[in-house]
């Protein structure tokens, strides 16, 4: 097993070897420009300084007929994928329509309220078991009034003193 591995790797860097060695054979074309405008062709790179354009080689008719057919192939399959995109979503759609039906009818039905009037008292109402009775709402005690200042007292900004070793805040 170990002989088929090396062997494995061993054409692969064959292969790869060949690839790097038929890397000029795909060089392009440049058309090198300099600045009195004399035009040079070269399959490296231009010089510094001077304009580069890649020629591109003209198509012949069945290349282009090829890509023409190329390009119709790939623009009907992204309509496909498309065409399959909106019916997945639509499935979706659907699938969360249902849950969200699903799940409204395993909700409980709203709670009963059964108003009671008596004649000689105000009408109650009855809460079903699901809500506890409202609580009465918290009231605070007064706050109570500050005293007032005895005579012989004397104020700065934050508090009052009287004469007793009393004080008080400012009013």
């Amino acid at each position: 097993m170990n002989l088929n591995v090396s062997r494995h790797w061993l054409a692969l860097l064959w292969l790869s070897l060949c690839m790097c060695m038929l890397l000029p054979a795909w060089a392009q074309v440049q058309r090198c420009t300099d600045a009195s405008g004399h035009v040079t062709y070269t399959d490296g790179q231009c010089v510094q300084g001077q304009r580069a354009q890649e020629v591109v080689p003209e198509l012949s008719p069945q290349e282009r007929a090829q890509q023409q057919a190329l390009y119709a192939q790939a623009l009907e399959r992204r309509r496909e994928e498309k065409a399959l995109q909106m019916q997945r979503d639509a499935v979706r759609q659907a699938e969360q329509q249902a849950k969200a039906a699903a799940l409204a009818a395993q909700r409980p039905p709203a709670p009963i309220v059964v108003e009671v009037a008596a004649p000689e008292s105000p009408p109650s109402v009855v809460y079903s078991p699901m809500y506890p009775p409202p609580r009465p709402p918290h009231l605070r005690p007064p706050v109570p009034p500050p005293h007032p200042p005895a005579t012989g007292y004397h104020c700065n900004v934050f508090r009052c003193y009287d004469g007793k070793g009393h004080s008080w805040s400012h009013p």
